[in-house]
């Protein structure tokens, strides 16, 4: 919660935010980020008239996703910039934003870095799995592919 109070009456023209988030256990079920490491915003709030601020912020870390095809933690670096205007009745995920004189960023942030979740993530040196536990992959040669016929009526077509 950051107090805008200096803000509202007029004291100060800018507040400054310079904070590092955690995010709990639980705050991140439901996603696919494992871990959220070293959160860190750096911005600013300005306001630019009685009810509307003005939100830029800059959002570095590091999410710990799951790699895709060997299942092992994969780290994905963070580099999320916000450039928003709120107005004091704003909500994200319908949770308030505003309060009397303060302005909490955390759904903010949060909204963001789940927006920047890749829908997979591969390790670079991930091996190519051809077994596993109760499966294995078989490899077949197709002798008649199910275009032989197609490719077959394509020639005859040719020749008239």
């Amino acid at each position: 919660m950051f107090d805008i109070s200096s803000l509202k009456n007029g004291t100060e023209s800018v507040l400054k935010i310079d904070e590092k988030y955690e995010f709990s256990p639980e705050k991140l079920k439901g996603t696919d980020i494992k871990r959220l490491e070293d959160v860190h915003v750096v911005g600013e709030v300005s306001r630019l008239n009685d009810s509307v601020y003005h939100l830029s912020l800059k959002i570095t870390g590091n999410m710990v996703l799951l790699c895709a095809r060997s299942l092992e933690e994969v780290n994905y670096p963070i580099d999320i910039a916000i450039d928003k205007t709120l107005d004091e009745e704003a909500k994200v995920d319908e949770i308030q934003v505003f309060f009397q004189n303060s302005l909490d960023i955390f759904e903010i942030v949060w909204e963001n870095i789940v927006l920047e979740v890749p829908l997979r993530v591969i390790k670079e040196d991930a091996p190519y799995l051809h077994e596993g536990d109760g499966w294995s992959l078989l490899e077949e040669e197709i002798k008649d592919s199910p275009f032989s016929e197609l490719s077959k009526m394509l020639d005859m077509e040719e020749e008239r």
